[in-house]
């Protein structure tokens, strides 16, 4: 597999720096990458590549790296964002577009090697899966843990809701759970009767979680004894500093 990363700064000194620290670190890992840079955030958008990660500076003339990222989940929803700046002041901002890493100039080689990491265990854990068989028709289904937006518990079976249908497995809630916990660790329980997918959670309060994709919102039921273990995994799995 060959990783697509953009390294965008319209500081020269600054560019070639994180370009090498990127290249670096990811030979060292013996990662294949294809990388481009750009010393103009206007030209990266203009470019028809589709990027797996992306470093962006923030304060940057013609738009700023906060709009740039948003720009830039609008062609791959799933690309990986870390922000590299001057400022500490965009940081509510960078949280909003779940950001990797907000991370200071100059760069940090250990916190950007941390962040890396985290991103090719994330890439690796997007490809992992799940065999349940379909209650209705009886086939077994191979499904992408990463497509599964929350499971829900509906007696002896289990609904699964994914990014392309939905449907009840013959599994029950608590089998069909340990499959997927077993696996990753983006997934959290707002309800004992829902199991559900960080990376869809636009919101939550102590008595729902909010989530959506596609144009599709679900409201999936929250109890306030798992609200504050909740909150400790949401914010671990967005991984903004």
């Amino acid at each position: 597999m060959t990783l697509h990363i953009a390294v965008c700064d319209d500081e020269k000194a600054a560019l070639e720096y994180e370009t090498d620290l990127v290249s670096k670190i990811l030979y060292e890992k013996n990662v294949n990458i294809e990388l481009n840079t750009y010393n103009s955030p206007l030209n990266l958008l203009n470019s028809e590549k589709i990027y797996d990660i992306v470093f962006l500076d923030i304060e940057m003339d013609g738009m700023n790296g906060i709009e740039l990222a948003e720009k830039i989940r609008e062609k791959n929803q799933n690309c990986f964002v870390f922000f590299i700046t001057n400022y500490s002041v965009y940081l509510d901002k960078a949280f909003d577009v779940r950001a990797i890493r907000y991370l200071t100039k100059p760069v940090d080689p250990d916190r950007l090697r941390a962040g890396i990491d985290f991103v090719l265990d994330s890439i690796v854990s997007a490809s992992k899966k799940i065999s349940v068989i379909n209650f209705k028709n009886k086939l077994t289904v191979e499904i992408e843990i990463a497509d599964i937006i929350y499971i829900s518990n509906s007696g002896r079976r289990t609904q699964i809701v994914t990014k392309q249908y939905e449907f009840e497995t013959e599994e029950i809630f608590s089998t069909v759970k340990q499959m997927i916990e077993k696996e990753v660790n983006y997934f959290a329980t707002p309800h004992q009767s829902y199991y559900v997918n960080l990376k869809y959670v636009t919101g939550y309060t102590k008595t729902d979680v909010q989530m959506s994709y596609a144009g599709n919102t679900y409201n999936i039921l929250m109890t306030r004894r798992r609200y504050k273990d909740f909150d400790i995994k949401f914010f671990e799995a967005a991984k903004v500093i």
